[in-house]
């Protein structure tokens, strides 16, 4: 869902956009001018976006749900841990078997790990967000939260203890820190190169400053939906999650500082530059 989560993105930060200057963003990025109309037509179709006038479109609340549900984890690596576990239970019926595989897809993708069969664990509290996941799927009668400080037996255990329940084990801690040194190569090797030459470029277009940063928001937020971003005393020491999202903010931040302000493109921006 990559192009159409981009859309929403740009659909959200303005009150009104013309299809053409999505094909325009988009034919920047390599998509082709159909790829878009085909998803401005489907989003049309199925309500994430009206168009009050032929080639202009507006996102509606419907759409503004769901570009929430793929925007769904904030970096938690600069909140406290508050020591609290947050615990759902599900057992939905097997003639509710879609509805169960949604549900179960989308607590993974908000950070949630797998501690028993129907049984999910996280150290954040993001309940209103599971809560909303459940009145969308109107599965209320099959699930329960709760939220403890404390295991009484076979808690989560912390990177080097023993025990049943080890968070490198509930989350595939070790995949995930791959991935992160898989986007630290690429950036490194890959990008930066393309990143100085942008820099040091006086007559840079806004456009290839933005695509640049668009790009890498994709990467940063398939990378904070990938990683459960636990609290530091369960991540292993090698864990290289703190330092590739930092570079990717830091990055991101140095495009957003290029955009002039009398730009088409800055108010996608403004929110992160202010």
């Amino acid at each position: 869902m990559t192009v159409e989560k981009q859309l929403l993105y740009l659909l959200s930060k303005k009150p009104e956009m013309e299809g053409k200057e999505l094909i325009k963003i988009f034919e920047a990025m390599n998509y082709t001018p159909q790829t878009i109309r085909n998803i401005l037509s489907k989003f049309k179709g199925i309500a994430y976006i009206t168009s009050l006038e032929r080639g202009n479109y507006k996102i509606t609340a419907s759409g503004l749900d769901v570009y929430s549900l793929y925007s769904k984890k904030e970096n938690f690596y600069t909140k406290h841990w508050n020591r609290k576990w947050y615990i759902v239970f599900m057992e939905i019926p097997e003639k509710l078997r879609k509805k169960r595989d949604t549900f179960r897809k989308g607590l993974l993708d908000l950070g949630f790990g797998q501690l028993y069969k129907g049984v999910y664990v996280y150290p954040w509290n993001i309940t209103s967000k599971v809560l909303n996941l459940i009145d969308s799927l109107e599965i209320e009668d099959y699930i329960t939260i709760i939220s403890s400080n404390e295991f009484l037996i076979n808690g989560i255990d912390p990177e080097g203890e023993p025990g049943p329940n080890k968070a490198s084990s509930i989350w595939n801690l070790e995949e995930i820190n791959t991935y992160y040194k898989n986007r630290q190569m690429w950036l490194e090797n890959e990008y930066k190169p393309i990143f100085n030459k942008l820099i040091k470029d006086k007559n840079r277009d806004p456009l290839q400053v933005f695509t640049n940063f668009l790009t890498l928001k994709e990467i940063m937020d398939d990378l904070i939906i990938a990683d459960p971003m636990l609290p530091a005393e369960f991540l292993p020491s090698s864990w290289l999650g703190t330092t590739v999202l930092f570079s990717l903010d830091k990055l991101m931040r140095s495009l957003v500082a290029l955009i002039p302000e009398n730009s088409y493109y800055y108010s996608f921006v403004a929110d992160i530059r202010n």
